[in-house]
This record gives C-alpha cells, sequence and structure tokens, in this order.
C-alpha cells in the first residue's frame, strides 16, 4: 500500500508559500523516505524493474533495486514544464569490482514498446562515472519525462559479481524533484547543501553536474524590508516569490554580549580570602556593555593557626557600570607601577601593614596590542581605616610583535560562457586567494568551481544498446539457428538513425536428427494419351531419404488419372488452320478461343474463337483486339501508374502535366486496337485518382488536355473499336463515371461563381460554382462564350437547373458551402452506344448533368431540350442512364424518371426528377429505315439510275458517230458525262456504307473529286468555245490543257485537302460525303464558285470578241452566229 501525504505537507513540499513549521520538517523528510516504489509499469518491459511516480524525494541502495542484471530504476517527472529532477549518487568505496559502462544513466522523453526505442534520449554517463574514485559523490540534473538508471549484464569475459558479496561496491542514490517555480523551503535546504558539496568538489575534468537551481542558494544581503523573522528569508538564504510571514522580535535587545573567564585562585589559604574572576565585552566598537568587569567572592573561611593575618574588612570590588569593549574610555584609571591613578580617599587604621600587588597577568593578545594587569587587596587591623590607591592596574604588552595574517578569498568571479552550443558544455568560474602575511594560513577552499551546462539540444544520433545474450536455438537437433538484439538508443532532435542490423542470426548444431523420408514435389503430368474421348496421363514424385532411422516416405509413388474425356470433335467441328490479318490461326476446336501474339507495336494477345454456325458447321469469328495495347499507349500508362504509387504514398511527383500533353497528343493520332482505347481510359482514371490529392491540383492545361484526350476517345475512327470493347470488356458507363468523377475534383479547385467550359470536336464539357445562397438559375450553353466550334455553335440543345434544386432546404445550412454542376454535351456518342433496334434510332445528341455533393432529391426537375437528328420520326422518348434498371431492354438505358414534352416537329423537352445522362429514342419511318446491310431508297436508285442511262445513251451515241463529230468539244462532253456517271455510282454505294470508315472515307473522297471535275468539265467547254471564237483552237498544247483543267485541277484540291485534315472529315455518320464541320466543304465549295465565275467571265469575253464564228459541232464549216452556251441535244 503507497502511503499518501497529508495536504498540508504536500503544500509545504511543492508550494512555499504554505508556512512549515519547523517542528514538521523531521516528520516529512521521516514520511518521505518511508514511502515504498510503486509497482514496475511504465516505459520498461524488463520483470526487475522499478518505476517511480508522483514522489518527490527518496533514496535507495543499489542491492535492494539492482538485485540482478539486467534491472532498471525510473524515476517520472509529473510535469517537466513544472518541476526539475536532481539525483544524488553516493559511489561505492569499492571500485576494484566496479564494472564500467555497467550501470547507465540517461533521460528521456517516452519509449515506444512496439519499436523498443527511447525518444529524446541523452545520456549522462560522463556525470556519473560510477567506476571512478576521484570523487565520492556524483549530481546531475534531468529535466525529462523520465530519467533511469539501467544495470545491464556484464560483458563477455568479466567476472560476475553478486551485489550483496561485498558491502564496499554498494552504492547510494538519493533523488529531488524540486519545483521550477515557489520551490519548497525544504526542498531548497537540501538542494543548497547538494549544490554547495557538488560545486566543491568539481574540478575541470570532473564538473558539478547541476546546472542551475531554482532556489537562492547564496547569502545576498536580504532585502530592507525582510529580517530573519521573515517568510521569504530563512537560514542565510532569500527564497524568490513567496508570501512572508509576520514573526514577533525577541522581548528584551541587549546592547552587547559580555564573555566570562574562570575563577580565579584564592588570594589566601585560610582565615578567609577573595576570588576573583573577570569578562570581557564582545559586542560591536559602537554599542556598551552593562555590568561589572570584575566580581569576587569569599573562600577559605576556615581560621588560621595565629601565623597569617586576620581579616578585618574586606575591600569591595571596583564595578564600572558604563565600560567600553577593550576598556578604553572608561573609568578604570590606567596605571603602570602603582602611580598615575585618582586613588579614593582611604582611612587608614594604625595597624595597619600596607598594601601589596599580585603578579602581572598574561598578556591579553601574542602580538600587535596586547594588555597586562595585576591586583591588590587591602590588609588592615581595624575597620576604621582603609588603603589608599587603585586595587587593579593595567599595562601594555607585546606591541613589538607582529601577528600573522590569514590569506583571503576574493569574490567569485561571474560563471563564463558555455563551452558549446548545444549539448553538455562546461561553464567555470574562479576567484583569486590575497596571499597570507607573518606566516599565516593559507585560503582554504578551491580556487575553481566547474559545472555542467546546456544551452540546446544537440541532434543525438541513435546509438545501439550491447547485444543481448544469444538465444536458444530453434532445433532441438541437427541444424539451428540462434539470435541476438540490440536496442537503438534514439535518435533525438533530429538526429540519424542507428545504421546496421538489429537482429544477429548464426548457426547452431546440437546432434544429429532422425530424417524421415520426404517426398519430393510431383512431376508434371505427361501428355494425356488421348486428345479426345477419354486417355490418361500420369505423374510420378521421388522420395529423398530416410536418414538417422527415419521413416519411410509415405503413400504411392506414380498417380494416375483420366483426361481428354471430352467427346471427339467431327471434322466439320474443327476450324480450319487460316491465315487471317497476316496471322496464322492454328485448327481449333469449336467452343475453344485461340490465342496469338499482337504485331510488334504492341504488346498481349490477339484472341480469337471457334464456333459452330446455325447448322453444326465450324467457323472463326472476328479477332479481337481487347487484349492488345500499342506501345506508346503501353508507356504512358506505366508513367500513369508510377505517379499514382507517389501520390498514394504523400509524394509529389513532377511530370503529371507532361504525362496528360502526352496522352492528348498520341490519343490524336488516334487508336490502333480496342485494348488502347480501356487504356486511356484506365490513364485518366488514375490521373483523376491523382489530382484528388490536394498537392495535385490540375492546371488549366491539364484540365484541357484531360477533356480533349476524353473527346479523341469518341473519334469515329474508334466506333468498331468501342462496340468490340463494350461487348468483351467495360461499356460507356466507365466514361460516365470518368467524366463525372473529374468534376468532382476540378470543382473542388475553382471559386465561387466561377465557370468553366472547354469545347472540342466531340463533346463541350461546362462546369459552373455556385455557392448555396445562389439566387440565378444554370442554363447551357451560357451566352458570350468564345471559342465555340460550328457544331457546338449550332447545337440547339439546352439544359437548364433550377437554383432550387441547388439548395439544401436547411436553415442551419452553411452559406459557405457550394455545389458543382457538370454539363456534357456529347457530339456522337449516339453512334458508338448502338441503340439502334429495327425501326429505333437514337433521335438526339447525349446529355449528362452532375451535381456535387449529389443532393438526396430534386425539388426541381431537371429541364434537357433536344434537337431531332432526323426528321420525320414518331414515338419520341426520354431516355436516361440508370444501371440499377435490370428490366429494361435497352440495358442501361431506362424510360423511367423522364417524361417527354413535344415542342415541335424538331425537337422535344425531357423534364427529369434525377440527375444521369439523358438522349431521345424515336421511332423512324419506314421509308427511312434503312439499315448497314439494305439498299438504298427507290426514290435515290431512280433518280441516280435515270441520270445514270441518259448519260451513258449520249455517249454511246457519240461513239457511234464518232467519226463525224470528232472534236476537242465532243471529247470535253463525252469526260463531262463519265464524271456524272461515276458521281451517282458512288453516291449509291455510299448509302450502304456508313459503318464501313474506311469505304466511307474513300466514298467522300472520290465524290469530292467528281463533284469538282464535273465543275471543271463545264469551265473546260467555257474555255474551248472562248477559243474556238478567237481563232486559236489549232494549237495542240492548248488542247492537252483541256485533260489537265478537266481532271487534274479536282486531284490537286482533293490531294491538299486530305493532306492537311489527314482525312477527317472525309465521311459521317449518317452520310457518306465530306463533313460540314470543321470548315472542308469549302474545299468544295470554293473552286465550284471559282469556277461558276470563270465560265461568266469567259462567255462575257467570247460574246465581245469580233473575230470569226465557228461551227463547234461541225467543225470547218461557218455560222453566222456563236451559241454561247453549247447545246448537248443540238450537238447530236
Amino acid at each position: 500500500m503507497t502511503p499518501t501525504l497529508s495536504p498540508s505537507l504536500y503544500g509545504h513540499l511543492v508550494n512555499p508559500q504554505v508556512p512549515l513549521p519547523s517542528s514538521l520538517m523531521l516528520l516529512l523528510l521521516i514520511q518521505l523516505f518511508s514511502w515504498c516504489p510503486a509497482a514496475p509499469s511504465g516505459p520498461e518491459s524488463d520483470t526487475c524493474s522499478t518505476l517511480i511516480q508522483s514522489r518527490f524525494f527518496g533514496h535507495f541502495l543499489s542491492s535492494s533495486t539492482f538485485p540482478t542484471a539486467p534491472c532498471s530504476w525510473t524515476l517520472q517527472n509529473p510535469d517537466p514544464r513544472r518541476y526539475t529532477i536532481f539525483i544524488k549518487v553516493t559511489k561505492p568505496t569499492s571500485t576494484t569490482d566496479c564494472i564500467p559502462r555497467q550501470l547507465r544513466t540517461f533521460q528521456f522523453d517516452s519509449f515506444l514498446e512496439t519499436t523498443r526505442t527511447y525518444l529524446g534520449m541523452e545520456s549522462f554517463d560522463e556525470v556519473v562515472k560510477l567506476c571512478d574514485s576521484s570523487s565520492p559523490v556524483a549530481f546531475l540534473e534531468a529535466g525529462k519525462q523520465f530519467l533511469q538508471m539501467r544495470k545491464g549484464p556484464p560483458r563477455a569475459g568479466m567476472e560476475v559479481t553478486t551485489p550483496n558479496a561485498s558491502e564496499d561496491g554498494e552504492f547510494k542514490t538519493e533523488y529531488l524533484v524540486v519545483g521550477k517555480r515557489n520551490p519548497s523551503m525544504a526542498a531548497c535546504q537540501m538542494l543548497c547543501q547538494w549544490l554547495e558539496d557538488c560545486l566543491a568538489s568539481s574540478t575541470s575534468n570532473r564538473p558539478c553536474g547541476i546546472m542551475q537551481t531554482p532556489c537562492q542558494c547564496w547569502e545576498p544581503p536580504p532585502p530592507p524590508q525582510l529580517s530573519e523573522g521573515d517568510g521569504c528569508y530563512r537560514n542565510g538564504f532569500y527564497l524568490e516569490n513567496c508570501l512572508p510571514s509576520s514573526n514577533e522580535k525577541s522581548d528584551t535587545d541587549s546592547n552587547g554580549e559580555w564573555n566570562s573567564s574562570l575563577w580565579k585562585e584564592c588570594s589566601s589559604d585560610c582565615g578567609g580570602g577573595v576570588q576573583t574572576r573577570s569578562r570581557t565585552c564582545q559586542s560591536p566598537p559602537e554599542e556598551m556593555c552593562e555590568g561589572v568587569v570584575e566580581e569576587g567572592r569569599p573562600c577559605n573561611p576556615q581560621p588560621c593557626s595565629g601565623k597569617g593575618r586576620h581579616l578585618s574588612r574586606s575591600q569591595s570590588l571596583r564595578s564600572v557600570d558604563s565600560r567600553k569593549r577593550d576598556g578604553g574610555g572608561g573609568e578604570v584609571d590606567k596605571t603602570r607601577g602603582g602611580g598615575g591613578g585618582q586613588q579614593a580617599p582611604q582611612t587608614v587604621d594604625q595597624a595597619a601593614s600596607g598594601e601589596e600587588w599580585s603578579s602581572w597577568s598574561v598578556c591579553s593578545a601574542t602580538c600587535g596590542e596586547g594588555w597586562q594587569s595585576r591586583t591588590r587587596f587591602c590588609v588592615s587591623s581595624s575597620y576604621s581605616t582603609q588603603c589608599s590607591g587603585t586595587l587593579r592596574e593595567q599595562r601594555p604588552c607585546n606591541n613589538s610583535a607582529v601577528c600573522p595574517v590569514h590569506g583571503t578569498w576574493d569574490e567569485w568571479s561571474p560563471w563564463s560562457l558555455c563551452s558549446s552550443t548545444c549539448g553538455r558544455g562546461y561553464r567555470d568560474r574562479t576567484r583569486s586567494c590575497k596571499p597570507p602575511q607573518f606566516g599565516g594560513d593559507p585560503c582554504m577552499g578551491p580556487e575553481k568551481q566547474t559545472k555542467f551546462c546546456n544551452i540546446a539540444v544537440c541532434p543525438v544520433d541513435g546509438v545501439w544498446n550491447e547485444w543481448a545474450n544469444w538465444g536458444s536455438c530453434s532445433a532441438s537437433c541437427s541444424n539451428g539457428t540462434m539470435q541476438r538484439i540490440r536496442e537503438c538508443n534514439g535518435p533525438s532532435y533530429g538526429g540519424s538513425e542507428c545504421r546496421g542490423e538489429w537482429i544477429e542470426t548464426r548457426d547452431c548444431f546440437l546432434r544429429e536428427c532422425p530424417v524421415e523420408g520426404k517426398w519430393h514435389p510431383w512431376t508434371s503430368w505427361v501428355g494425356c494419351t488421348k486428345t479426345c474421348g477419354g486417355g490418361s496421363q500420369q505423374r510420378q514424385r521421388i522420395c529423398y531419404g530416410p536418414f538417422f532411422g527415419g521413416e519411410n516416405c509415405p503413400g504411392d509413388r506414380e498417380e494416375v488419372r483420366r483426361c481428354n474425356e471430352k467427346r471427339c470433335p467431327e471434322p466439320h467441328e474443327i476450324c480450319a488452320e487460316e491465315n487471317f490479318s497476316n496471322v496464322v490461326w492454328k485448327m481449333t476446336p469449336a467452343g475453344d478461343t485461340a490465342a496469338v501474339r499482337c504485331p510488334p507495336n504492341a504488346n498481349g494477345l490477339i484472341l480469337r474463337r471457334c464456333t459452330l454456325d446455325d447448322e453444326g458447321i465450324a467457323y472463326w469469328e472476328n479477332p479481337t483486339y481487347m487484349k492488345c495495347i500499342s506501345n506508346d499507349y503501353r508507356s504512358i500508362q506505366t508513367l500513369t501508374r508510377e505517379h499514382l504509387s507517389k501520390a498514394q504514398r504523400g509524394l509529389v511527383g513532377d511530370g503529371v502535366s507532361e504525362v496528360m500533353t502526352k496522352l492528348r497528343v498520341t490519343s490524336s493520332d488516334g487508336t490502333s486496337y480496342s485494348g488502347d482505347l480501356l487504356a486511356i481510359v484506365d490513364v485518366l482514371k488514375n490521373m483523376t485518382e491523382i489530382f484528388r490529392r490536394a498537392y495535385n491540383s490540375p492546371s488549366n492545361a491539364d484540365m484541357r488536355n484531360f477533356v480533349q484526350s476524353v473527346s479523341n476517345l469518341l473519334m469515329e475512327e474508334n466506333r468498331e473499336r468501342w462496340e468490340e470493347a463494350q461487348l468483351l470488356g467495360p461499356n460507356i458507363k466507365e466514361l460516365f463515371r470518368l467524366v463525372e468523377d473529374f468534376v468532382d475534383v476540378y470543382g473542388l479547385r475553382m471559386k465561387d461563381f466561377q465557370d468553366m467550359v472547354e469545347v472540342t470536336d466531340n463533346l463541350v464539357l461546362s462546369i459552373h460554382k455556385r455557392p448555396v445562397a445562389g439566387n440565378a438559375d444554370i442554363s447551357f450553353p451560357m451566352k458570350g462564350w468564345k471559342g465555340m466550334m460550328d457544331w457546338a455553335r449550332s447545337s440547339e440543345d439546352r439544359v437548364t437547373v433550377s437554383k432550387n434544386i441547388l439548395s439544401t432546404g436547411k436553415p442551419d445550412a452553411d452559406d459557405l458551402s457550394a455545389f458543382v454542376t457538370g454539363i456534357v454535351l456529347y457530339r456522337n456518342l449516339g453512334s458508338i452506344l448502338s441503340l439502334q433496334r429495327n425501326s429505333t434510332v437514337l433521335n438526339s445528341k447525349v446529355v449528362s448533368v452532375t451535381i456535387k455533393p449529389t443532393p438526396g432529391s430534386l425539388s426541381t426537375p431537371v429541364e434537357v431540350q433536344f434537337s431531332h437528328l432526323y426528321n420525320g420520326t414518331t414515338n419520341q422518348t426520354c431516355i436516361s442512364w440508370d444501371e440499377s434498371d435490370t428490366s429494361s431492354l435497352l440495358g442501361s438505358w431506362s424510360a423511367r424518371g423522364c417524361r417527354a414534352v413535344p415542342i415541335d416537329s424538331f425537337s422535344t423537352k425531357c423534364v427529369c426528377d434525377r440527375l444521369s445522362t439523358f438522349a431521345i429514342l424515336a421511332r423512324l419511318n419506314p421509308d427511312m429505315n434503312m439499315d448497314k446491310m439494305q439498299l438504298p431508297s427507290v426514290t435515290l436508285m431512280v433518280g441516280c439510275g435515270v441520270s445514270s442511262l441518259t448519260l451513258l445513251l449520249l455517249i454511246i451515241i457519240y461513239v457511234s458517230v464518232w467519226r463525224y463529230i470528232r472534236s476537242e468539244r465532243s471529247v470535253i462532253l463525252i469526260n463531262f458525262c463519265l464524271s456524272i456517271i461515276s458521281s451517282n455510282a458512288l453516291i449509291l454505294i455510299g448509302q450502304t456504307q456508313t459503318r464501313n470508315k474506311v469505304i466511307c472515307t474513300l466514298v467522300a473522297a472520290f465524290l469530292h473529286f467528281f463533284f469538282l471535275s464535273s465543275f471543271c468539265w463545264v469551265l473546260t467547254e467555257a474555255w474551248q468555245s472562248y477559243m474556238a471564237v478567237t481563232g486559236r483552237l489549232r494549237n495542240r498544247i492548248i488542247r492537252k490543257r483541256f485533260l489537265c483543267l478537266g481532271w487534274g485541277l479536282p486531284a490537286l484540291v482533293v490531294a491538299v485537302s486530305v493532306g492537311f485534315t489527314k482525312a477527317k472529315g472525309y465521311g459521317t455518320v449518317n452520310y457518306c460525303w465530306l463533313s460540314l464541320e470543321g470548315g472542308l466543304l469549302y474545299a468544295f465549295v470554293g473552286p465550284a464558285a471559282a469556277v461558276v465565275l470563270g465560265v461568266a467571265v469567259e462567255l462575257l469575253c467570247g460574246s465581245a470578241s469580233p473575230g470569226p464564228h465557228l461551227d463547234v459541232c461541225c467543225p470547218g464549216h461557218h455560222r453566222p452566229t456563236l451559241l454561247p452556251l453549247p447545246d448537248l441535244v443540238r450537238c447530236v
């Protein structure tokens, strides 16, 4: 049971403002010493450990605290900010058995049990030096949370001495916990005594371990208002910050103090004598002593035998009422040789025999100025007479001898600066001795005092403790291992970790163990005896051992199992070997999937499945490139994963923006495989996770690169790869989630009322951040936006998000909170989704609306207005993306939660009560329903057919009568007809090849060429007419220029357009012609307009020319007029 201090005693020990009676001081110290240490707990995990808590004073002996090794004693500081620990170690009287560094003393802030690490550790080994016999006592001061003395096991090769074997090897430790402010008187008395002993024994090689104290331990003059009896001035030292107590003064104040001598011998051996004694005044010179200088008393009253004189009357001693110290200035006369003094009147009896002086006394001082005295008594035969003269004489003596002057110390010099700017240093002070004179004693005490100091804490590197003893062998027989560990002390204050291993292992061998037989692993199964129809295969294993009397291996050595029990396929159920797309596919049974390596520019495998048709015949499906990723995308994917790994560990990685730029540039060049699309999606997902970290905020350039990379995913040339990716891999929902997450991440970096819009070839992304207290609806698109592309500018799709949606509806909502609204308009996502089913078609663009944080429910519906892509459609239905609706026939698209509001025959408004991705699904008229495997419409076939047959008939007629009408104009007309016929054929082909990107691009390019060629042949015919009128048609060089103008100029324009646009814009989703976006259509409209202008100019010039008029149909015949425009029928 732990004793408890009474409140009064505890107040004296901790707070000096509580008065402490002197009678309770001893009781306090006895009670403190009688406390028992607490149970082992705290930072030590050893079984032999002691932890002292809530103690302010105590002591222990090494034999009781360290009975074995290892052992530890730990003292916990209640509050390092308010208390300081002081330790006094009384070293053993004999250090012959002392083992250096076996006892370690250090302080630390805390201890981590999991890693066995002391935090903020500082060693005191150089202060204690238990084995140093030059100083019997060591003092130290500690200011951290814990102070520990730890006795470790002796090193290898040293003898272990039992602590109780010799009392000379035992040491004693006392500890004192002192408050930094208002220390108690008892603590200061003990601490000052420790400090005095510590400084008295300090040397330059062994400084004092007490650096500073909260007590004023020296004896400065007390303040004027304080005296010895005041509460703040006790026993020669002054306590700071205390309330003085009022003490009553002494009842009597004496002016001086007497110092009496012993009684002298009696003046007579018999008949009555007198004994005298004297005293000197010990008061300061300015004060007086009251009373007599000498006094006498009777002695030897027995009668004499007649020989001695009978005293008739005793003379009273002279007294002095007020006599100064040292006998100067009093009423006593100083006489030498019996004269010079004033004598009192005396009556001398006739029978008086005279006066006798005693011998001179010993000189009062052996040197300097001293005094001798002698006395006499009056002896008379009667009482009627008195002796004349003084009874006492004094004279100076030893005036010629010089007194020795002892050596005296000057005042101590101030403490010097600390020898070290950090860590433990030294401070010292000195004093000089005034030398002794005339044989005086020298100065006593040290001339120099040294103590430790600590200005700042130095970085302390981790230091390994001694290795522990080797553990037991891990095996009772045969080879084993044994380990030993060591602990790392520190590091502290920015020091480096301990270097090296904390655990060491070595082999050990006790004896051989019986080794039982052990099977080696089974070998691989050998090939099946049959490829189908049921076969067998076997595997074997080898037994290793037994040894040293062990058991044999249990079990069988061989194992057999059935294999290939499936039915053998018939020859028609096996896909034959085939060379497809420069890849050789081996024979594969139906139901299996063959795999070959991707081309050299990619990594992964190409997969192709062999399946059975309806008639049970095996055939190869189209190969899938889902597992093929181009090398460029693979490298970007690897870089992104490395940056993501750094971001997850809290590291800031450089080069994230460069990766986004590289992805944008690479994806703009298109993809080679469907696996490239999945790689781009994976890179963008990882980038979103990187940007989600606060230290990797996306910049405006990163945002543009991100949106452009998503747009590149939706390019028309990726449509077939998207179809393959949706069949065998993640569908388009990954894209929706990706854009939604990016809106959330980027919106967090935006300011309130900030809007951001990014327009690309395939989508428009707008992000709006509005506070909860906002009072305006969000409309898309906003007016005044610049940089909009033609397709986005001409789009009539509208989105309205009501301000009521952005209100939480809670009265205690934070006005500083904000909502981030993201709206995405996809240009051609409908062609990738492939929602066309028979007569049903996606009749609008796709719009996504997201709000972060997501509202629980919409108080006001979201309004989305779509413009129709197809005219003449019916049954307009609003659909939204809903992954939870598994009953929908459209997959994840559902018609729930939205209603369609028709506006006119060209647009429909969708009113939806949920946030999602929206579109319109409509039904086509039977005449407009064209699948990619069906023929063009009847109207188109009839129109193009009649035009082509008429022109073909005209060419046949010209050829049949060619020898009669042979001329340059006839050649021009035949070439013009050929260009028109070719255009009609390409129109019919192109209407059925919109899903084939390559064929559709070629059809659009050739249509561009033949349409321009038709215009150019018209210009050539006008040029020929002008030459015929002016008479310059005879030159054959000019005739060759007709062919260059009719076929060469269109070919040049088409080649330049394809080169500049890289064939982008040739072919769209709905038709194989030039795209209306991007300005490519001007490559046809511009040359056509120039041709029409040239024809008009030539006709005007030809009409104004006065030259001869030739018949252009019948050469050699003159006609009176010129037909400005060739009439094809007339020429026939």
